[in-house]
């Protein structure tokens, strides 16, 4: 059993919010059992990116993990290690690059490294090249297109973004560096999202002006735009946390919600909106952040009573 302490805090804390909001989703042992799983599943892939912060703490630099051309790059270490440097902007743009290619099942971050390390060529697409002229890019990947798209089984993109096509990477990458705006400054375009959103520092309520904001951004829905924000959050890029799980617009964290509270996933007695603020109310009697709430609603519903483990 995975940490054992969590699991039965877990348990007890489910049991006793049933008393409050029933959970009919949790009718038996076996289902309670294997959403806490999934729960502390979230957990440690919230608490792995975090860790990823301290190791950069104690390894410092390691110069595979930073070249896109390395099988051992890692875009997210890469991301801690330049906004220690300073260079905020390529630590953003790292973590964009690294929700809009995803990580794969087996070719891990081929997709990001094709992207960011320029395919075959010997140089690098950085925030300073793309930002100055996003109409080159687009010119570069386009004239590369056959030969990437020959040789594509080496990166595709992760489970979350699999349905997306190479060919519009370009439009992609081009919307958000116009979201960033035309200073190309992600600093300069979170200190003003602080203001024009009246934040003052609430980290909640800059990350909701945030999500609503980056609408912007082609190709990104609900998913991409929470996993985006709440990783900048968890990488302490930014100050931001979720307010809830946004599940207006959404599927599978919907469908885990109507499951949990309603006891089917086709139950219709609830709106998405009363079902987020049910997602936030079992977030405050558990305490485990409201994205450890969506993410194991969604991976639980797919398998409420037979525990599987997923990998995002």
């Amino acid at each position: 059993m995975k940490n054992p302490a969590l699991t039965v805090a877990l348990s007890t804390a489910l049991k006793k919010h049933q008393a409050v909001q029933p959970m009919p989703g949790l009718s038996t042992q076996k289902k309670l059992d294997t959403f806490v799983r999934q729960m502390v599943d979230s957990v440690a892939r919230v608490k792995y990116v975090q860790a990823i912060v301290k190791r950069h703490q104690r390894l410092g630099t390691v110069p595979e993990k930073l070249d896109p051309k390395n099988a051992r790059f890692d875009p997210l270490w890469a991301a801690v290690h330049f906004m220690k440097e300073g260079n905020t902007d390529e630590a953003f743009w790292l973590v964009f690059l690294f929700v809009l290619c995803g990580k794969h099942a087996t070719k891990g971050y081929g997709l990001v490294r094709m992207v960011y390390g320029a395919f075959k060529d010997k140089f690098t697409w950085t925030w300073e090249k793309f930002s100055e002229a996003p109409e080159l890019f687009a010119h570069w990947l386009h004239q590369h297109l056959p030969e990437i798209k020959a040789a594509r089984s080496e990166f595709p993109f992760g489970n979350h973004r699999k349905y997306e096509s190479l060919d519009e990477l370009d439009v992609v990458l081009k919307s958000y560096a116009e979201w960033i705006g035309p200073q190309r400054s992600h600093e300069a375009f979170i200190a003003a999202a602080n203001e024009k959103s009246k934040a003052a520092g609430d980290p909640k309520k800059l990350f909701d002006y945030l999500y609503r904001d980056m609408k912007a951004v082609y190709r990104f829905g609900r998913t991409g735009k929470f996993d985006y924000l709440t990783m900048l959050g968890k990488l302490q890029l930014a100050n931001i946390e979720p307010p809830s799980a946004y599940l207006v617009h959404a599927t599978g964290p919907v469908r885990g919600a109507r499951l949990l509270f309603g006891g089917s996933t086709d139950y219709k007695g609830f709106t998405n909106k009363q079902l987020d603020q049910m997602s936030i109310d079992l977030e405050k009697a558990l305490g485990v952040g409201m994205q450890v709430i969506e993410d194991s609603l969604c991976n639980w519903q797919k398998s409420p009573d037979e525990y599987e483990l997923f990998s995002g």
